[in-house]
């Protein structure tokens, strides 16, 4: 799903439930570090072949026309990786703030940004953490960086990014479906990266709506590293819920980067 939303001037404060149950939290490694501060480094990247220069401004597009953004517009990229999209954008003259936690991810956005002589504004912060007061006309968050906490605290994230926007500012997320994950998702699957072939046991906790990946990497020089993924996927309706209650208003809802406003 890619809902896109705009910031009211006037929100209610959000009444929050008590929890029936206890929520998941995100998976921990062997070092007691959750799974996406040990995962997202060089070798992440080279699992992911799809990510390609053509798919990244077909996605920039979606993202461009959707925010709407002027020259002048102050632009925020939340989980920015290895800056794909805002070294799109900045190469389109945008005033572009790139915002990641991993630090790998960092330094490969900032040299690629050097390397083509484009000016963007990284800055390296947690999600969790995030104290933007009114700073940005537009964000938007790509793939699937937003679930990854229990909850409460996703919900959080997205008030953050509310703060962080002035009044009528825009908001793109894309998110993964649940309707759409629990019809047909794979037991197993296997896909050839860059130099590395990988392996993904996935399973969907019905309970607590969230995907449990197995994931086994085995690279050209030998190494084999296994990792795992815990994600919160959302149906529309709880999606639209939280943004709702957060103090946005949801403009249009996409199935697909490639049909806008087709759902």
């Amino acid at each position: 799903d890619a809902p896109r939303v705009d910031r009211l001037k006037k929100t209610q404060p959000l009444d929050r439930a008590k929890r029936s149950e206890k929520e998941a939290a995100p998976k921990t490694s062997a070092r007691g570090l959750p799974w996406f501060q040990e995962i997202f480094n060089e070798d992440y990247t080279r699992t992911t072949p799809f990510a390609t220069p053509q798919f990244t401004e077909i996605e920039t597009q979606l993202i461009e026309r959707s925010l709407n953004p002027t020259q002048e517009s102050d632009i925020l990229d939340l989980g920015c990786g290895n800056g794909r999209h805002a070294l799109a954008l900045a190469a389109r003259g945008y005033r572009v703030t790139g915002y990641e936690l991993s630090l790998p991810f960092m330094i490969q956005a900032a040299e690629a940004a050097q390397k083509r002589k484009l000016n963007v504004n990284f800055v390296r912060g947690d999600l969790r953490e995030m104290d933007f007061e009114a700073s940005f006309d537009a964000a938007y968050c790509m793939g699937t960086t937003f679930g990854y906490f229990d909850d409460e605290t996703n919900r959080s994230v997205i008030q953050s990014v509310f703060r962080a926007l002035r009044d009528g500012g825009r908001f793109f997320l894309e998110v993964a479906n649940r309707d759409y994950l629990i019809k047909d998702l794979p037991a197993r699957i296997w896909w050839e990266g860059e130099g590395c072939v990988v392996l993904e046991e996935v399973d969907f906790n019905y309970f607590t709506s969230r995907v449990e990946s197995k994931r086994s990497v085995v690279f050209d020089d030998g190494r084999h590293v296994e990792y795992e993924i815990s994600l919160r996927a959302y149906s529309l309706h709880e999606l639209g819920k939280i943004l709702h209650h957060a103090g946005f208003r949801v403009l249009e809802v996409s199935g697909n980067v490639h049909h806008r406003c087709r759902f």
